[in-house]
């Protein structure tokens, strides 16, 4: 679950690693026969899954809105070149392979990864900024193709 990952990245209780989930398009314009968003069988009205994304700050998780998938790939290619920054200047260290986070995960008992009940680990920053409500198509094709290039920064920045 998000819950373990954020455990076992975050060293434990100490909770030093952010998720953030990235909801993608209009969970009303998602509806099927019946009313439902998804699957028919899931059962889960727009205000249902509206609902359940407003929890997620209090839960520990940071929430990006994007429109479609090309403002995603923007999203996800700001988030890419800023922790890609963050490694380069010594900011974050890579701890586990994908394989190794993996069966961290999977060894961690059903008590581990509880939601936050200290209010400073509720409520977190997005990574990055993205201001969605103002972004376009040719926006965001420009964003990825600028968060593709090498970063210029400087360790002063």
């Amino acid at each position: 679950s998000m819950r373990k990952a954020q455990y076992v990245l975050g060293g434990g209780s100490a909770r030093r690693c952010q998720i953030c989930y990235i909801i993608e398009g209009d969970a009303s314009k998602r509806t099927v026969h019946g009313g439902n968003v998804g699957r028919r069988t899931w059962f889960q009205s727009v205000d249902d899954v509206e609902n359940a994304i407003e929890k997620l700050p209090s839960l520990g998780f940071s929430v990006m809105r994007s429109k479609s998938t090309l403002d995603t790939i923007g999203i996800l290619a700001k988030v890419a070149q800023d922790v890609s920054w963050k490694v380069n200047n010594g900011n974050i260290d890579v701890m586990y392979s994908y394989e190794q986070f993996l069966s961290r995960v999977k060894k961690l008992g059903e008590d581990k990864g509880e939601p936050p009940t200290d209010r400073a680990h509720q409520n977190p920053a997005p990574p990055v900024v993205v201001n969605t409500n103002f972004m376009s198509s040719t926006a965001n094709a420009a964003t990825a193709a600028a968060a593709a290039a090498p970063s210029t920064r400087d360790d002063d920045a």
